[in-house]
């Protein structure tokens, strides 16, 4: 066949082909099978009645002629890659059609707390949907980062598995906020599949929704489309709501493409666009009611178009994922890997790649591996991902070689931060690695005996605790316990699971989704209102005594009698980008004082107060009738808290710069906090910092300091910003125009926050502590100005403290003090191993038991074949305080007797050991539970070979045998058997 041509309509001649084109399926991920088996029983008939129209019973039967009809359909169509598919798409919306071209937003879904990733084009334009007036264009198009890995959209699992699932995927996407009808959204997406890309129009088919009659004719009379290829469907396929509850919506017309692969059944019609028209709001009673201003919000998958222009059967055979796919190859092949080039051979290498993608988007938008939220989901990504790598052959990293062949599929600069952060992208990946392959050994290895156990065998389940201990103790991901046991034909009870981790699925359900607050609720009527209230508290002369309007008022309901306002100008400055809110107060306009003592962000560009009486007593109604709408107010914002917040918030800007220069460029902030008297800030790196660093990032910010350099504040648009250097937090959400806090020469950054006058008000800075707060990630406290230099008084008066109690002082040698910490120090490790010695001679001087003979523990703890266990008792001196000494003894105990079951008795103190070679079936921490049990009570638990516990005191004569003494208990016990 020729280059570039495809069999068109062959299905027209009666041959059956083998599908050229498409992926192997229709069905989006949130509709069901009904709708495509609808399209292919439809369809079916028509093929059936076509072949017969042409008197052509079967291949055979129409010999040459068939295949000279066949060939004479091949029709020419456009072969595109992907980056053409991103301009053609874009240059026909902008420069066709007019429409604002909007870059993608961030994976992370700002503002909107009912997602945990961006899922959707439309996303970003919720708040132009709900209130299209709002909206700073009428018309726009995007090609949107999406995932679908977590929350109720999640295709992780299908990943590799089905040829057109992904975690990271592609949105194309037109949008129109009351500018432009159905008639013309359709036209547009016809013709751009028609005449731009040039798909034949005898192999497209759409469904309207049934009782849209107006998307139906439009098809059929505009487009021209035959109504025998339009498909009414019901509200379930083709009516779309934003969510449940009440909110735009409307009925929704979709685009599928024929596969002409008869062997795929329903899934031969291939869904590529869905257009939905927002005609309607639903009330909260359900009722329908038509809007004055029409949306339009279109989605269309990239990967999936590229298969279709491609020819290929599916998404993984297309040009975004080949070069990745070659790479992966070519490290197998030079790892010693034995590697097939087709990609169909084996689910592992389609995971590899496109979890390869989907972890480096995440971490270059700000996210990092945790085990909460958004970040337990890389985490999982980043290990099945490596599981699937082990299961090739790979024992050792090798994630962050392949990611110069993810920059080769992206390779028309439509990421180029994907370029720009690669190093600290791949530092994150390869921490990660260097965790897991450890981590996956351990979790192996805890689960091959799980396999081997006689009494699982019949039921093939892998214990709960087992799964949860894997899970929590080791990090391992429940879906990879799932599958390695379906590897095995086993089950894994994933209730009793759930059960077991409810409170890590509690906060990671914290980390990300809204809270139910009445609060938020209610004041996010405002954002309807078009309540959008200007900060005015960059200048320290409007931090006192300042006029402001009040916009909207709401009681909290809570019973504390606390008011949220919304004031126009608003000098608080509320909590955003790690700096804690502003308080202060406000005075009524009777008068009236009211506390504010938080202030917050309810919705993006909102600005809220929450205020409470400074009385005691209930609040007027005078103070409230002075809170509604229109009331004047005057405000007071606490400047000397606004001061030390300001302070350590330049400090952290300077912290950053210093903090790269050190470590290098590669470092990425992954949060901070800045409040009056300290400030937080975590960030890439995968090692700790050494006192040498600490001190060259201290004297380079405290010289910086006594330099007086003045903060240079601008508003630039947000890619001239990024083009002139300056850093941006990749997880935070940024406009078009951005504030750029510039201290010149030291530091430049994107910044809504405040900031000092002069950077001598942040002199003196000091770090108060530097550690790990997750697998590649530190943090790092400090203190600056009044704060830091009461931490360093403090620090000198317990200096002093020690000098004079320990008589050192400073000589010309040095400083007295560190030479009597190092004699001391010297002392302990002297005694330290002196007391080492003795204690390894202590746990060697032999000792008769006080008591032995054998113990029936029943049938279930007794080794097969024998009525008793033989048990010898020993009491130790209880002045021994450390616990490792008994340990010690118990060892050598056994090692010296090891055909007996060794119990050591101190207080209330007990520890049971054995040999588990001469009593495999037996577990220690299972016989010292049993022991307890007979003995009056007690806790305690173990491994096999070791366990210890408590036995529970009874006063005299009480208890079995009537002794009060554990160890009286424990030795009748012994004697009795």
């Amino acid at each position: 066949m020729l280059r570039g041509w495809k069999v068109d309509s062959c299905l027209r001649a009666g041959v059956k082909t083998r599908t050229l084109s498409g992926c192997s399926t229709a069905i989006s991920p949130n509709r069901s099978h009904g709708q495509a088996r609808q399209i292919h029983q439809h369809f079916s008939r028509a093929s059936f009645l076509l072949s017969r129209s042409n008197n052509i019973s079967s291949p055979s039967a129409a010999g040459h002629t068939s295949y000279a009809y066949a060939y004479a359909q091949l029709r020419y169509l456009r072969q595109m890659t992907t980056p053409e598919l991103r301009r053609d798409f874009t240059e026909f919306f902008v420069k066709e059609h007019g429409h604002t071209s909007v870059k993608s937003s961030s994976l992370i879904p700002h503002n909107d707390k009912s997602l945990m990733f961006t899922n959707a084009g439309m996303v970003q334009f919720k708040e132009y949907f709900r209130n299209p007036a709002v909206a700073p264009f009428k018309q726009a198009t995007s090609i949107q980062k999406c995932m679908r890995a977590g929350g109720k959209h999640n295709d992780l699992d299908n990943v590799g598995y089905t040829p057109r699932h992904h975690t990271f995927f592609e949105m194309l996407g037109n949008f129109s906020f009351g500018e432009y009808s159905k008639s013309k959204a359709i036209q547009m997406a016809w013709r751009f599949l028609t005449e731009v890309i040039k798909l034949p129009k005898d192999r497209l088919r759409v469904t309207v929704l049934a009782s849209d009659q107006e998307s139906y004719e439009l098809w059929r009379d505009q487009e021209g489309v035959p109504e025998d290829r339009i498909i009414r469907s019901g509200a379930k396929d083709n009516f779309w709501t934003m969510g449940e509850g009440a909110g735009p919506c409307g009925p929704c017309t979709e685009i599928f493409w024929d596969t002409l692969n008869d062997d795929l059944g329903e899934d031969r019609w291939l869904e590529i666009w869905n257009l939905v028209f927002m005609q309607h709001y639903r009330n909260d009673q359900g009722e329908l009611e038509n809007l004055p201003i029409v949306c339009v919000d279109t989605g269309m998958g990239l990967e999936r178009l590229a298969a279709v222009v491609q020819n290929k059967e599916n998404n993984f055979e297309t040009d975004v994922f080949a070069p990745m796919f070659e790479g992966l190859h070519k490290i197998m092949t030079e790892a010693g890997i034995e590697s097939s080039r087709d990609i169909n051979a084996t689910p592992h290498k389609k995971i590899i790649v496109d979890h390869l993608r989907a972890m480096s988007f995440l971490i270059a938008d700000g996210v990092i591996p945790s085990n909460v939220g958004r970040g337990y989901v890389l985490r999982r990504i980043i290990r099945r991902a490596l599981r699937s790598g082990n299961q090739l052959g790979f024992t050792k990293p090798f994630m962050t070689e392949l990611y110069p062949y993810l920059l080769e599929s992206f390779n028309d600069g439509s990421y180029p931060d994907m370029e720009a952060r690669q190093d600290p992208i791949k530092d994150v990946i390869r921490q990660e690695e260097e965790i897991f392959m450890s981590t996956l050994s351990k979790g192996l290895a805890l689960l091959e005996p799980v396999f081997k156990q006689k009494d699982l065998s019949g039921a093939k389940q892998v214990p709960a605790d087992i799964a949860f201990k894997l899970y929590d103790t080791f990090g391992f991901p429940l879906d990879l316990t799932v599958l390695i046991a379906e590897e095995r034909e086993w089950t894994v009870d994933l209730v009793a699971v759930e059960a077991l981790k409810q409170k890590q699925r509690e906060q990671g359900r914290a980390s990300w989704k809204a809270g139910s607050s009445l609060v938020l609720a209610k004041a996010q009527e405002w954002k309807e209102q078009g309540i959008f209230p200007t900060f005015s508290g960059y200048h320290r002369d409007m931090l006192t005594g300042q006029s402001s309007t009040v916009l909207a008022a709401q009681s909290t309901d809570d019973g504390t009698g606390d008011m949220i306002l919304s004031i126009e100008p608003c000098p608080f400055y509320g909590l955003g980008g790690g700096q804690s809110p502003d308080t202060g107060s406000i005075t009524l306009a009777n008068g009236s004082e009211w506390r504010v003592v938080d202030v917050f962000s309810p919705y993006e560009r909102g600005l809220a107060i929450r205020v409470q009486a400074i009385a005691e007593e209930t609040a007027l109604e005078e103070d409230l009738l002075c809170m509604h709408k229109g009331f004047k107010l005057t405000t007071f914002v606490d400047a000397k808290r606004r001061e030390g917040v300001a302070a350590h918030h330049s400090a952290t800007h300077l912290l950053n710069a210093a903090l790269r220069k050190t470590l290098g460029k590669a470092i990425m902030q992954a949060g901070s906090l800045v409040e009056p008297e300290r400030l937080r800030f975590d960030f890439t790196h995968g090692k700790p910092i050494d006192q040498n660093q600490i001190k060259e990032i201290e004297d380079w910010i405290n010289s910086t300091a006594l330099q007086s350099v003045q903060p240079v504040i601008k508003e630039y648009p947000l890619q001239k910003a990024i083009d002139m250097g300056s850093i941006a937090v990749f997880s935070e959400k940024y406009g078009e125009v951005v504030r750029v806090v510039d201290f010149p020469k030291v530091s430049m950054e994107l910044c809504g926050g405040t900031h000092v006058e002069d950077l001598s008000k942040i002199y003196p800075f000091k770090i108060l502590s530097e550690g790990s707060v997750a697998a590649g990630t530190r943090r790092i406290e400090a203190a600056v100005g009044k704060s830091a230099s009461q931490f360093l008084i403090e620090q000198d008066r317990m200096v002093s403290r020690l000098n004079q109690e320990l008589k050192s002082y400073a000589t010309s040698a040095g400083n007295g003090l560190d030479l009597k910490v190092n004699k001391m120090k010297d002392h302990v490790s002297d005694i330290s191993r002196q007391y080492t010695r003795l204690l390894e001679k202590l746990v060697k001087i032999p000792a008769a038991p006080i008591s032995q003979g054998t113990i029936d523990l029943g049938a279930s703890l007794n080794p097969a074949g024998r009525s008793g266990i033989p048990v010898k008792v020993h009491q130790l001196d209880s002045d021994i305080q450390d616990q490792e000494f008994y340990s010690k003894k118990a060892n050598w105990l056994k090692e010296q007797d090891p055909e007996a079951m060794h119990v050591l008795v101190w207080d209330e103190n007990i520890l049971v050991t054995l040999d588990q070679k001469l009593f495999p079936k037996m577990h220690a921490g299972k016989v010292l539970k049993a022991l307890l049990e007979q003995v009056g009570g007690g806790k305690g638990g173990g491994q096999p070979q070791l366990a210890r516990g408590k036995i529970m005191t009874t006063t005299s004569g009480s208890g079995d045998g009537g002794g009060s003494s554990p160890v009286d208990r424990l030795v009748s016990l012994v004697q009795s058997s």
